[in-house]
């Protein structure tokens, strides 16, 4: 990156596309499938491809920020909650954006060719986010409710499961965007 383009990082172009970015977390956030689980009910969405996209698009810093902001949002408006539980959704999902599209920056699998760099920046931004917010489930049941340790782990194990088919969707999601929208956004000029 040239010494202008570090300087003019943050433009009013770049906050433009960081909003953008952040309405279609926003919106894939909504786009979901519910279904009943042991404990509950538990959801697929497309929130976090448009997460990993965020990052590969725009670079880590941006690319958190949209998620970060766009997740944000989503729970104020969907989930409710309290400004503590809305404080570690930007953090988590910030971790998404800013691992997969830092990833990507420093041109991890660079030569092994786009699908596989986009596979592995995807996997390490959703280890990123999973690992937070298991820690945040954790604690918030364990500790605040005081939730006995045996109904933690199977908690556990529901929100992994759950986690884990999340990140794989969310992975063929950014793929198949980018492999898309890549060529189409650096021919106009947005990118």
């Amino acid at each position: 990156m040239s010494a202008n383009a570090k300087k003019d990082a943050f433009d009013s172009r770049m906050l433009a596309l960081i909003g953008l970015m952040a309405a279609l977390v926003f919106v894939g956030s909504k786009i979901e499938i519910r279904f009943p689980t042991i404990l509950g009910v538990s959801r697929f969405h497309l929130g976090n491809g448009m997460c990993l996209l965020s990052g590969y698009l725009l670079g880590a810093l941006p690319g958190g920020l949209a998620s970060g902001f766009g997740s944000f949002l989503f729970d104020v408006v969907f989930w409710g909650g309290s400004p503590v539980g809305w404080i570690v959704t930007f953090v988590t999902k910030f971790l998404m954006g800013f691992v997969g599209g830092l990833c990507f920056e420093r041109g991890l699998l660079k030569d092994k060719g786009i699908v596989p760099r986009l596979i592995a920046c995807g996997v390490l931004g959703e280890i990123a986010y999973i690992i937070g917010y298991l820690l945040k489930e954790f604690v918030t049941y364990r500790f605040v409710m005081g939730s006995p340790m045996s109904a933690v782990s199977l908690m556990m194990i529901e929100k992994f499961a759950s986690s884990a088919v999340n990140a794989v969707i969310a992975v063929v999601v950014s793929i198949v965007l980018y492999t898309v929208l890549r060529p189409v956004l650096t021919k106009s000029g947005v990118l």
